[in-house]
């Protein structure tokens, strides 16, 4: 099996970017614009990868989307340059452009790459060969700007293969990765996935690593059997993101432990720590010798042997269990300490330590590593659930830290905000919520007492708040959160987990904001839709993206209502007519139950306000497609090709959207049938639940054509497959017309 088996769409994410007319109908060149044609001709004066593939860049824009066949008159030359001069930043640009001649200068080759990028866009705004004449200097607002291929699995190592904990505890769910005949690095980050993270303004990438498997070390010998092959590949992908300006990260969540069975315990019993919370998966305990030359010495080997990579990111909490604190809250009393080392939840080692302490070591010791072979390499401490010990900002774990450790803040965790009027703490990963949250703020505040900087950990393309799309339309917001995060302070950031990770408007809107001087949000947005639907339809894609930001204000942005709602499937969601008292499944697996019927999961807002919350959120969207709709006619050519995509996508929405709300008014319905005793009562609820699930059957069969026209669509990046698409709406379907045709008419003769 192929990734275009599983994946339908990887096959364009692959392929090369500049083949089509660009050309738009009617588009002419403004006055005072330059007009490239065939008597110029490119002159590239360095020959550093990054500069080369920006010329050849240019070249295939200007050939193969213009149809420009360049000349050779030196008289009329694009001119590509670097000067340090340029700019105090290597990715700092000048453009000069006048008539007879375009110069593009880099303050390093990466600089030039992104000057040409710059050349690009200006030519896709006008349509066509032409650019308007200006001086332009532009620098990059953030230092690093880390994305992720939306093909790269999670629970499976992109370079090794391995699946490790805790997918291989009983999840009782599916993940099909890594079955792929051409899966691999060279496929999960073809060099057209990294020019087109490029030119939406990336400029790093990460992947998944264990130091198990990336790395030798003299405690542990049996580690690191294929270690140098891997270094292999992972300098081999270095080299071929270098050409595009990109740099590699390795994101690691260590000491990761090891399921109870491995045959490593009986090695070395004496490291071995509690399971905690787990289950399956035993803790390797970081307050022995053994793990603690394990972390240094696998961290200097990796480096050591691949100087490119540019850092690591580091989560210390949560996720996977690693060390003896990463799943355990700090017990209240020093009775309790004693149940839980009793217990086998506690290791008694890391019991007479504080959970600041054990990870203010680790990261110092993954760091004295790193830097022992890359001085330069960026070490970035991520403080995702470090409210498992202290409270925001977790100022014990910051002081623990190295000086010249990054700090990696949850930008919108913790921020109070509000949903049909209902006040509540967004916990989660966020587009509604712009940023920058208190708990944010509190780090960003510690780092710049120390005159450190702040990294922002952000989602650029969508959140669980709607996780199996290309990414949430709401267009202004992403634009806004980039303004802000400047005016926060944020010098880095990561912009993606492991979904919500495909290029599109958003990371391209995104682009935009991220080169100085900063343009508004309303410039930024408007420019990228020019490109893309042409002036005269960009205006209506505009509106029509403000309006849906308007309707996500009020989603109801809760862990449990995003993590276990019904938004994920939406269409494809099972109406349960008899009680079953189920869960409903995990919005970020491929849960094998389907059929979850309790409603335990709308908190804080509970299953009546999350319904009207769903209502009026699927009321105003809907608005804002028929915004949309009404530029449809001012579009020609691949403009109204694109922009029916677009559209179909938040149509996609706003199926899932319907189907959210439909399956909690059925449920509603149906729980107080159960409990009604009076016949005239549950008459009329069954004709509820009758009206609920007819209106359902329209709205998932509007969403068949929508997946089959974008198939993209209903695909989860972390879950690695499809919750929505014809086979699985088709299965619900049956489904919901035994409900209509055998249940509800049943009911209604024993009433």
């Amino acid at each position: 099996m192929r990734l275009a088996d599983t994946m339908p769409f990887s096959a364009d994410l692959r392929s090369p970017i500049w083949t089509e007319i660009a050309f738009r109908p009617g588009a002419i060149a403004q006055p005072g614009d330059v007009t490239i044609d065939g008597s110029w001709a490119i002159a590239c004066e360095c020959e550093e990868p990054a500069a080369i593939s920006g010329r050849n860049v240019l070249s295939d824009v200007l050939r193969l989307s213009y149809c420009v066949p360049l000349g050779n008159r030196p008289e009329c030359q694009i001119r590509l340059s670097v000067d340090a001069s340029a700019g105090d930043h290597p990715e700092a640009h000048r453009l000069s452009i006048a008539e007879g001649g375009i110069e593009v200068i880099g303050a390093s080759a990466v600089g030039l790459l992104h000057g040409v990028f710059r050349l690009i866009a200006l030519m896709r705004e006008r349509g066509g060969p032409f650019v308007p004449a200006l001086t332009e200097v532009r620098s990059p607002l953030f230092k690093h700007r880390i994305h992720r291929s939306a093909l790269s699995p999670f629970y499976v190592e992109e370079l090794t293969g391995y699946v490790g904990p805790p997918f291989s505890a009983n999840w009782d769910c599916e993940y099909p990765a890594y079955i792929e005949e051409d899966a691999g690095p060279d496929q999960f980050y073809h060099e057209n996935i990294l020019l087109r993270l490029a030119m939406h303004g990336f400029n790093g990438i990460w992947l998944r690593g264990a130091l198990r498997k990336f790395a030798r070390n003299s405690a542990f010998p049996e580690f690191g059997e294929n270690a140098e092959a891997i270094c292999a590949q992972l300098r081999s992908l270095c080299e071929r993101a270098a050409r595009f300006g990109m740099k590699v990260f390795l994101y690691m969540n260590e000491p990761m432990g090891l399921n109870e069975d491995d045959a490593f315990w009986q090695a070395h019993p004496q490291v071995r720590g509690p399971q905690g919370r787990t289950s399956g998966v035993n803790f390797l305990c970081s307050s022995t010798d053994e793990v603690k030359t394990y972390l240094r010495e696998s961290a200097q080997f990796i480096f050591e042997r691949v100087p490119e990579l540019a850092g690591v990111l580091l989560i210390t909490a949560s996720e996977y269990p690693s060390h003896c604190w990463s799943h355990t809250r700090v017990p209240g009393n020093a009775e309790q300490i004693t149940e839980m080392i009793e217990a086998g939840t506690l290791c008694p080692r890391c019991a007479k330590r504080t959970p600041q302490e054990v990870v203010g070591e680790i990261v110092s010791l993954l760091r004295e590593g790193i830097k022992a072979a890359s001085p330069d390499a960026e070490v970035i401490a991520w403080n995702w659930s470090w409210s498992l010990w202290e409270d925001d900002p977790q100022r014990g774990v910051l002081e623990q830290l190295p000086d010249d450790v990054i700090v990696m803040g949850d930008y919108e965790r913790g921020q109070m905000t509000e949903a049909c009027g209902f006040a509540y703490k967004n916990d989660e990963y966020s587009i509604k919520v712009i940023g920058p949250s208190p708990r944010f703020t509190g780090v960003a505040d510690f780092q710049r007492e120390r005159g450190l900087p702040v990294y922002a950990k952000v989602q650029i393309g969508t959140t669980h708040e709607n996780p199996n799309i290309p990414y949430l339309p709401t267009l202004q917001k992403i634009a806004r959160k980039w303004q802000t995060l400047v005016e926060s302070g944020t010098t880095g950031m990561m912009t993606c987990w492991n979904f919500g990770n495909m290029s599109s408007l958003g990371t391209e809107v995104a682009g935009e904001m991220t080169f100085a001087p900063q343009p508004s949000v309303e410039e930024a947005v408007l420019a990228v839709a020019t490109r893309h639907f042409g002036p005269e339809a960009a205006p209506h894609m505009v509106a029509g993206w403000q309006q849906l930001c308007t309707a996500q204000d009020d989603f109801p942005t809760s862990i449990p209502v995003m993590y276990y709602g019904p938004i994920s499937r939406g269409p494809a969601f099972h109406f349960v007519f008899d009680r079953r008292d189920q869960k409903f499944p995990r919005s970020w697996l491929l849960d094998n139950n389907l059929d979850g019927d309790r409603l335990d999961w709308a908190s804080p807002f509970g299953p009546e306000k999350t319904l009207e919350c769903y209502r009026v959120v699927a009321r105003r969207w809907a608005e804002g497609i028929e915004i949309m709709r009404e530029g449809l006619p001012k579009a020609q050519g691949a403009q109204l090709d694109e922009m029916q995509r677009e559209i179909t996508l938040a149509a996609f929405c706003l199926a899932q959207l319907v189907s959210s709300a439909n399956v909690v008014e059925f449920l509603l319905a149906r729980d107080a049938y159960y409990a009604s005793e009076d016949a005239a009562e549950k008459r009329a609820l069954l004709d509820q639940m009758e009206a609920t699930c007819r209106a359902e059957l329209d709205n998932a069969l509007s969403a068949i054509p929508l997946c089959e026209a974008d198939s993209r669509l209903g695909w989860h990046g972390e879950a690695y497959g499809y919750m929505i698409n014809r086979e699985l709406i088709e299965e619900k379907l049956v489904g919901l017309r035994e409900i209509l045709e055998q249940k509800i008419p049943a009911a209604r003769e024993g009433v």
